[in-house]
């Protein structure tokens, strides 16, 4: 999944994992399969599609945040 933006990684990942599919298996997949580091894991989980709210990020904030990552 390397050289993906982030949306797309959480949409596979949701796919992949189904209902077990969270914000924390979610920051799992990120440290483990990316090796984002926790805080910024950890801000990816508040992604709009799980959760709503003023601290929500949207799909530009997800990608801004994780493409140091993703973009190797």
């Amino acid at each position: 999944m390397v050289g993906r933006g982030a949306t797309e990684v959480a949409r596979e990942a949701r796919t992949l994992l189904g209902e077990r599919f969270s914000s924390v298996a979610f920051m799992y997949v990120l440290m483990r399969g990316f090796e984002v580091e926790y805080t910024a894991a950890r801000d990816a989980s508040r992604w709009h599609e799980f959760h709503g709210g003023p601290r929500a990020l949207s799909d530009a904030e997800l990608e801004k945040l994780l493409a140091p990552w993703l973009e190797r």
